[in-house]
């Protein structure tokens, strides 16, 4: 019997307002309705206890085959702002995420589509990466438009599932990533940063 197809696990806040409905959806329904056939879980998620309870449920043996995490969210460097940009409270830091993935991304891989979230020190993403055991973190360093880099993430999101989640798999992603987009990554400051 095959094994199921690893598939996308996407936790996704408000991006532009209520006036503009922009969402995931329809790219996580091209990607699954495509040859690749990539199944995905996709949550809404206002307020940071939404994010937390679902990173919770993410980790649950029955979403084991959704190993990547795609968190859509606005951001800042080193700061997802989920829901009321304004309330402090609502923030999730580098460190929060830290902890509450702590361990728990053996195998997977996270990828995130806020504008600089990834605009942070190298040996802070390895520290990260350390502490939550994750094969590979993806993202922007710079501010990127909405539709280019979701239209660019879908493909980076393709490499991803063609290749095995080995340490070996991942780098070839990569590989193949800085070789067909070389200049969209430089423009986007795209980050692949793959376990060592």
């Amino acid at each position: 019997m095959m094994a199921a197809p690893a598939g996308v696990f996407c936790i996704e806040a408000d991006w532009f307002g209520l006036a503009h409905p922009m969402s995931m959806k329809p790219v996580l329904d091209l990607l699954a309705g495509s040859d690749a056939r990539i199944p995905h879980v996709l949550r809404d998620a206002a307020t940071r206890s939404e994010i937390e309870f679902y990173l919770r449920r993410w980790h649950q043996a029955r979403y084991r085959r959704f190993d990547l995490l795609w968190m859509a969210i606005h951001s800042r460097p080193g700061e997802l702002l989920p829901g009321d940009m304004r309330v402090p409270e609502e923030r999730i830091s580098l460190d929060a995420l830290e902890a509450l993935l702590e361990g728990k991304c053996k195998g997977r891989i996270l990828h995130f589509s806020g504008c600089k979230f990834l605009k942070i020190p190298p040996a802070r993403l390895t520290r990260f990466m350390r502490a939550t055991r994750a094969l590979c973190v993806s993202g922007f360093a710079d501010e990127v438009p909405w539709l280019e880099a979701t239209i660019f993430e879908a493909y980076w999101l393709t490499l991803l599932h063609y290749e095995p989640r080995t340490s070996r798999g991942v780098r070839n992603a990569v590989r193949l990533m800085r070789r067909d987009q070389a200049h969209l990554c430089r423009q986007y400051g795209f980050v692949m940063k793959t376990a060592s």
